[in-house]
Parts: C-alpha cells; structure tokens; sequence
C-alpha cells in the first residue's frame, strides 16, 4: 500500500533534517524544499498528502504559499508552523483554508498527531465527494429503470418537485418503489449534503412514536433512563421521510402539525421548546382523504402534508417496464453470484408479463433472487418460478406458444418485443438500444438476427 506523502518546508536545512528523522518512515514518505517555489513544483509532481509549511520564509510567506498550494490542489490540507508572535496571522490563515498550525518549538508525538488528523481529513473530504458522486449517479434521471410514460412522469414531476422546500405526500401500494423516491426527492434538493431520516409510522408503537420522533428526557417515562434527540433533531436541515403516515395516531397528529406550521416542538417530558428545521415527505399506501372522512386523519395535517402529491403506478400497469428490471435485478446478481442465469426463456418471461405484481417491484425482485438460486441452466425457465406466478399464464397464451418449439417461440417473443420499441422511439435506432439496456452493435446484431428492418 503506497504511503501517505508529507511535504515539510523550511528554509533552514537543520530543520529540514530534523523533521526526516523525526516522521514515522515506516508510515509516511517524507518530502522536503526550502521554499515555496520549489514546493509547487513537488505539490503538482508528488501530489503529497498533506503540506507542512513555515510561516516565514525568505522567497514568499506561508499565506501566499498557502493560497499558490491550493490553487494546484484544492484539498491538501496546509498546517502552519509559527513562532509565538506570529499565532495570530496562523489563526487568520485557518481562516483562509489552512488545516491548523503548530507553534514552535514542537515535540515529534505533535507533528504526528497533527499529520494523522490531517490525512483523517482529507480521506473524509475524499470520501465525500465520492459519495455525492455516487448518489448522483444513482439517483439521476437516466439510472431510473422503466420505459414507461406512468413513471416517465413520475421522474418529471419529482424533478420539478426535488429544488423546492414543500412538503411531498407519496401515494402508492407497497413495492412501488415510495422510499426510492423519497430519497430521490432528498438527494435532488438543496438539503442533499443533509442527514436523510426514514421512520415507519406502523412499525413503532403507538406510545413510542412520540418519543421517536421528538425525542425525551431522562425520567420521562418507565425506561427513559436517558435523554434522546428524536428524529426531528437528527434530521435537522434535511429531510424526514415518514412511511405508512396513514397508520399515526390521532393523537400524534396535532404535534406533527405544530412541526410543520412553526417548525417547534417538544420534547417529551420537556417544557423546553425546541426547533428544527426539516422537509418532510410523507408516504402512505391507503388514500388519506379516505381517512379524513373515517375521522382517523386530522384534515388540517393532511392539507399540510399534501403540497404536492405523487403517485406511484402500480407494476401491473407498467408492465413494459417489467424485462428491464429482470435484467438490471440478474445483472446486479451476477456481480455478487457470477455463476446465476444470465436470461429468462421466453415462456418464463411470459409468466412474468402475465403475472399481476400485488407486491409490486418488490415481489418481482424477489422472484427474480429466488428463481436465480433455484435455477440450474443459463436461463430462468418457468419451473424456476413461484407457483403463483406459474399459474399466470392465460390459456391462449400457452396455446399460442404450445404450437411452436422453444426456438421458434423465444424467436417470436424477441421480434415482438424489438418491433415494439422499435414503434415507440420511431425508428431512433440509440435510442432503442439504451430502452433495450444493450450496445447499439448488440442491437442491429439482434435486428439482424431476427429479420427486422431498421425502420
């Protein structure tokens, strides 16, 4: 494993020295210059880890070298080294970027919890950025698995949703998929770099839900033995996603309003008032105004919740969307499990079409996860599947494909399925492809294959 680099600048040679004999070789690789400008060339060649620096240097101060260092890479971390009468430019410099200082004269265990702090730092502000590129990958429009208009305008209308500061109500069964979107409405707004707290209203208890969600103080009941932040304080700035909203007491109910009007609230057992500032988005697979007229939901709460309304088609109303998600559920499979079947047969794929989804894109995945263990061939075939799912299949179905042999009937299945997207994109040959999730060179070969003319 490489070592950690660390660039020490001194225009004094004996400091230089001492500071080599001084570092850990064994975990770190020590860099030296006498100056700032023989620095610059090394912050760009050697690309160290972190920068050391004098203060006070005859060719450029620290401050200027600080601002020259950054300027080559924005995230090394600078530490300062100062004379007692200069701590107060180091103080202005940490104000300008630099990492923290050390006054002179310094033990080696100082430089070297100093150095150890700064790498933590920069592996953190490395990590981060990884993370918001992930998520950016994950949650942008493209990653999205359908083809079909319902969730097309799903995409849209979260898109158009995500910047703002209104509270979103996602309605849909479960398996749809609510969560998913309710971190996609988090991570396109401007609270992404904020905490994201999901809380089911219906797997908490009713007399602990309170406390889940604005916390306690000690004594406040049998077994509060501590204080807690609840969940408003830990999302503080972000975002709060509340599934099943439908399933909260009535009693609840007036507190969460009070969050949502004044942004304050209570703890219990406090007469502190506490504040936070949240988004919330709230999911739930009943209709709410349904609830209203039962007398079991607060209209006021539900008018606060619904600013804006998303709701989430069910599978057996997308089912175009149904083979892309069995090749993006085998494929991310095959990552972990390299040896699963790679296909579905065309009577198995079907099945799966025919199928009416009540658990949605849930239970569809696990159907593809438990007929990939079973499975002993390249491909899912229909004995691969749950009955339930076997027992799908319309008699004219099976009496269309029962005339043709395997390779006739997978045939047919491929020509309908491109000759279908083929219609939809209007000949538009890439964009055929990304909809297929194959290269484009796959694409014409397929076409080919099956004596279709590229439109």
């Amino acid at each position: 494993m490489k070592k950690p680099r660390v660039l020490f600048i001194d225009d004094q040679r004996s400091a230089r020295d001492l500071f080599v004999r001084m570092i850990d070789q064994e975990r770190y690789e020590a860099l030296v210059a006498s100056g700032v400008a023989e620095a610059e060339g090394l912050v760009r060649l050697e690309q160290p880890s972190v920068i050391i620096t004098d203060l006070r240097m005859p060719d450029m101060d620290g401050l200027t070298g600080l601002q020259r260092f950054h300027d080559i890479d924005p995230d090394v971390p600078v530490v300062l080294i100062t004379a007692f009468g200069t701590v107060e430019t180091a103080v202005e410099a940490m104000k300008l970027g630099a990492f923290d200082y050390i006054r002179k004269p310094f033990e080696p265990s100082e430089i070297e919890i100093v150095i150890e702090r700064a790498i933590q730092h920069r592996d953190l502000v490395k990590e981060n950025a990884r993370l918001r590129s992930e998520v950016a990958t994950k949650f942008s429009k493209d990653n999205i698995i359908c083809r079909s208009t319902a969730m097309a305008n799903v995409i849209s209308l979260v898109g158009r949703v995500a910047p703002s500061d209104f509270s979103v109500l996602m309605l849909g069964e479960s398996g749809t998929g609510k969560d998913l979107f309710a971190k996609r409405v988090h991570h396109l707004s401007r609270r992404a770099d904020k905490p994201f707290i999901s809380i089911n209203c219906s797997a908490i208890p009713e007399h602990l839900l309170e406390s889940e969600l604005f916390g306690h103080e000690r004594g406040a009941f049998s077994g509060a033995t501590n204080a807690r932040a609840g969940f408003f304080a830990e999302a503080d700035g972000g975002t709060l996603f509340l599934d099943e909203i439908g399933d909260m007491s009535l009693g609840l109910q007036p507190k969460l309003l009070r969050v949502l009007q004044d942004g304050e609230y209570y703890r219990v057992g406090s007469r502190k008032l506490a504040k936070t500032d949240v988004r919330l988005v709230c999911a739930s697979n009943r209709h709410i105004e349904d609830l209203v007229k039962e007398g079991t939901f607060r209209q006021d709460l539900y008018y606060r919740i619904n600013t804006v309304k998303i709701t989430l088609p069910p599978l057996r109303e997308r089912k175009e969307d149904i083979p892309l998600l069995v090749n993006h559920f085998l494929e991310r499979i095959r990552k972990h499990s390299p040896d699963t079947p790679t296909d579905v047969n065309v009577r198995a794929m079907r099945m799966l079409l025919d199928y009416n989804w009540p658990g949605n894109v849930r239970e569809l995945e696990h159907c593809i996860e438990r007929a990939s263990l079973v499975a002993d061939h390249s491909e899912i075939s229909p004995n691969d599947l749950p009955p339930e799912v076997r027992g799908a299949v319309s008699p004219s179905t099976l009496a269309d494909t029962g005339r043709l042999s395997f390779k006739e009937a997978r045939a047919q299945f491929e020509r309908d399925y491109f000759n279908q997207l083929l219609d939809e994109v209007e000949g538009n040959i890439p964009k055929a492809a990304e909809l297929a999730g194959v290269h484009r060179s796959t694409f014409y070969e397929k076409l080919g294959k099956l004596g279709i003319e590229p439109r």
